[in-house]
């Protein structure tokens, strides 16, 4: 077993609980993406642009008005220490603790932020998330450091930035081998290197038909 297979299932035994449906009737909408980078040239910052395109080029085919939106990048931000402590707490104990109102409230400095969703180019090898808040911002997506040493790990990364984005759209995993939203996400590391992004299944675009639907 690789060091990808074993690092993207461990993702997959924490991801199913870090996610919750968005609100019905919220098509017609951008949704404001935050972006916080330790550094401007950080490359996780391009492949997270890139994951925004796929998502907006996806949901314009699937013919819903809903669409993710680059707010800004705010490289080092005053109180990054106290939201990196954060993300690795949910990234620890994200399966055993409440979410929502009755569970872990982040810190002043994440909410200073602003934006709907606030997706942490984190500095830790942690496990990425997407987990659901009560207020503003509505998630908050951690994606963790890269991992130079490894080949493959820019794809790797690609996808799992999009399949955290995923969660924030409302989309589950399941168990259909080489797709985006897998889970065991073991398959982003095996699937064909040539392949940009792993595909959305049927089950995949018809909810976010539903989620996402015109009133």
């Amino acid at each position: 077993m690789t060091n990808s297979t074993r690092f993207l299932r461990c993702v997959a035994a924490i991801a199913p609980l870090l996610f919750v449906v968005p609100a019905a009737g919220q098509s017609g909408v951008e949704r404001q993406i935050v972006i916080l980078a330790p550094s401007a040239d950080d490359p996780r910052v391009e492949l997270t642009r890139a994951a925004l395109e796929f998502w907006n080029r996806t949901l314009t085919e699937v013919g819903v008005d809903v669409r993710l939106r680059e707010k800004s990048v705010v490289v080092a931000p005053p109180g990054v220490r106290a939201i990196e402590t954060f993300a690795r707490f949910v990234a620890q104990r994200g399966g055993r603790i409440p979410k929502g109102a009755s569970g872990p409230q982040p810190p002043p400095e994440l909410r200073a932020v602003g934006g709907d969703v606030v997706l942490l180019l984190s500095r830790q090898p942690l496990l990425p998330f997407a987990w659901p808040l009560v207020g503003s911002p509505d998630y908050f997506v951690t994606i963790r450091a890269p991992e130079p040493r490894r080949p493959e790990d820019t794809r790797v990364l690609r996808n799992v930035i999009a399949h955290e984005l995923g969660h924030t759209l409302g989309l589950t995993h399941h168990r259909a081998s080489f797709t985006l939203m897998c889970g065991p996400c073991s398959s982003i590391a095996a699937a064909d290197d040539t392949l940009e992004w792993l595909p959305l299944t049927d089950i995949d675009l018809e909810r976010l038909r539903t989620i996402h639907a015109r009133p």
